[in-house]
């Protein structure tokens, strides 16, 4: 796809396109040739060099090492056997390891000549030498302070002192230990800068040729800021890319691609140092051999290998003018720009990478169901490409008017919609109204079960006020209730989760939807212990005459067993209160203990209250007899005919 760029923006175009890195420069003759900056954080850089009778050499970032590593992939057209070498993370410590010196002592020569007593010396002052065993340094006052002494048993067993200043020279007499103090040196030069560590590419092929590298290193994300330009033919989704070249070189003429997509990327650790925690053996035990297999992962670099063979699909504008070569991998897109890209290092930059023409994204989109005063000028994305189209903000210009606002839209897989909003329109207004009934289809008793059959009816009507100055095709989004089915769908667009209708409003007037949804409703009920309020209310909706009957016929029933009921609490309780009067003239005969007339009166009462209770008893228990005489009638009732 082409966009116009100045011919003074070509050049920077490259800026732009490479948030990817190369972290370390290579040899001189070693060059890179393309860049594809993954929103993995990755990017996958592409270079050649010469191989053959000298070794290619190269400074990688300590940062990177890990991904440079796991990555590299050597392209030998000569099918040599490629190593790479390098410096240990530890090899400082390692060199010293086995110095008869510490790294302090080779940068100051009296700690140096301490550490090395005995050494054969070969010490010079003014064109006269001597030669002899180091004795080491020692210190006395001088006339400006301490003063650092050399002393030196000469060959001839005489001992000498030298002062150490800048008139007198030192050497070791010996070639090992001057070799020693050399590797000591050349170790102190591979850690001076502990940010980068050198690399030596070489193979057992010594032919001169031209040979390939792929590598992975860490980069910042690119970045997409979309463009929604409202013209007369639609709405035109312009994309730029941002991207920053973090790699301490300038790049000069390189390929530059975007990818997006889920791939996997791993952060390996293969340049630390690493040991395996052992157990501690009271003897010597023979270890068994261990074979472990590796995981095999699949990361960027493989996913994006992939995709290189797959065939492309190239993007055309009628407003542009450089190319944009398109292809898509199983997980991710590619976006390749044809023209080169020069960017300084340090440098961003954005650059149009793709664009198309959307002809009905534009809506004034009123949500039901959310309660909202307003529509909202949305855009409707729909991705019609073969490719994932990656998130980023989006700024919305409308036609002749500017700035009309922005959203954030996420990445959209090959056919995927997504609708983005911008702002309200507050020259609309649209208001709901909602309306609920129950029609009742059928009832029916069966095994002592009411079971009730009704279909619930919802219409809601969308009411909207036109903006006064100009029409407007208002989009109504009806929600898709679990449930519930919209008995008419006449003109309406089927949505995943909505329904979709346009309604066209002129200026100044005013128009409505009415949307009706049903819902089947399926509801069984025990009568034996529905209450009297529940029967009534069944029965006045009955339509069904015997149905109607037998739920009067229940009900009057149900009445008689609340009666019933009641009478058996009554005379329950009156038990319960004779039996009380009863207990205490017993309590008061008792204490008196006399045959005096009221003590006689009072065992009267007591054989009274006897008689009463029973009474009360036997009309209690016929009570409770009869309620389950009308629960029987009532159970006989339902019993199947």
């Amino acid at each position: 796809m082409s966009f116009p760029v100045p011919r003074r923006l070509r050049r920077a175009l490259i800026l732009s396109l490479s948030g990817l890195v190369l972290a370390f420069p290579l040899a001189a003759e070693t060059s890179i040739n393309a860049v594809t900056l993954s929103t993995a954080g990755l990017a996958m850089i592409e270079a050649e060099g010469q191989l053959g009778v000298e070794p290619m050499r190269l400074s990688v970032a300590r940062d990177d090492i890990d991904d440079f590593l796991k990555s590299l992939w050597v392209l030998d057209p000569a099918g040599g056997v490629p190593y790479v070498t390098m410096t240990g993370p530890g090899s400082f410590e390692d060199a010293f390891a086995h110095f008869p010196f510490g790294p302090e002592d080779v940068t100051d020569p009296v700690r140096l000549f301490g550490t090395m007593v005995g050494a054969p010396l070969v010490v010079e002052r003014r064109g006269e030498s001597w030669q002899g065993l180091n004795m080491g340094v020692t210190q006395r006052p001088g006339e400006h302070g301490t003063i650092n002494v050399l002393n030196l048993q000469g060959d001839d067993g005489v001992l000498q002192s030298f002062v150490m200043d800048d008139a007198l020279g030192v050497r070791f007499a010996e070639a090992a230990d001057q070799a020693t103090l050399t590797e000591a040196l050349r170790a102190w030069r591979g850690a001076a800068n502990p940010r980068r560590i050198e690399l030596t590419l070489d193979s057992d092929n010594q032919t001169p040729r031209e040979v390939g590298l792929v590598y992975l290193q860490n980069a910042p994300l690119w970045r997409t800021a979309w463009r929604a330009v409202d013209t007369p033919e639609g709405i035109r989704l312009i994309g730029w890319a941002v991207v920053e070249n973090t790699t301490g070189i300038d790049w000069q003429d390189v390929r530059l691609t975007l990818a997006t997509g889920s791939v996997r990327a791993i952060e390996a650790q293969l340049y630390a140092r690493t040991y395996a925690r052992r157990e501690q053996a009271l003897e010597p035990v023979p270890a068994p051999m261990v074979t472990a297999a590796a995981p095999m992962y699949r990361g960027a670099i493989g996913a994006m290998a992939e995709a290189a063979g797959a065939p492309s699909m190239a993007l055309q504008d009628s407003v542009a003018s450089v190319q944009v070569t398109a292809d898509d991998g199983d997980s991710f897109s590619r976006f390749t720009l044809e023209t080169p890209v020069t960017l300084p290092a340090g440098q961003m930059m954005s650059v149009p990478f793709l664009s198309e023409l959307l002809p009905d994204a534009r809506l004034v989109l009123y949500r039901g169901g959310q309660g909202d005063l307003n529509p909202v000028i949305a855009l409707s994305l729909e991705n019609p490409l073969p490719l994932r189209l990656p998130a980023g903000v989006l700024t919305l210009y409308e036609d002749g008017r500017g700035h009309a606002g922005d959203a954030m839209i996420p990445e959209l897989a090959p056919g995927a919609t997504e609708v983005v909003d911008f702002a309200r329109d507050t020259a609309v207004e649209v208001r709901e109204e909602s309306t609920n009934t129950e029609t009742l289809r059928e009832m029916r008793i069966v095994d002592g079960i009411l079971t009730v059959t009704e279909d619930l009816e919802r219409r809601i009507t969308y009411r909207i006020e036109g903006a006064p100055d100009a029409e407007r095709e208002v989009t109504i989004d009806h929600p898709r209730n679990p449930g519930w089915s919209v008995s008419s769908t006449t003109g309406a667009e089927e949505r995943p989760d909505a329904w979709r209708w346009v309604v066209e409003v002129g200026a100044g007037e005013r128009a409505s939807l009415t949307v009706t949804e049903r819902q089947p409703r399926l509801r069984r009920m025990g009568i034996i212990d529905m209450d009297l309020n529940t029967l009534a209310y069944w029965e006045g909706r009955a339509e069904d005459p015997q149905v109607r009957d037998l739920l009067a016929q229940i009900g009057q029933l149900r009445r008689q067993i609340l009666e019933a009921e009641n009478e058996q609490r009554r005379q329950a309780g009156e038990v319960q209160t004779l039996e009380r009067e009863q207990q205490r003239l017993v309590n008061l005969i008792v204490q008196l203990g006399d045959d005096s007339q009221a003590n006689r009166e009072r065992r009267a009462r007591v054989d009274a209250i006897d008689g009463a209770i029973a009474q009360a008893q036997d009309a209690s228990e016929a009570a409770a007899q009869s309620a389950v005489e009308l629960r029987a009638r009532i159970a006989a009732l339902l019993q199947p005919r």
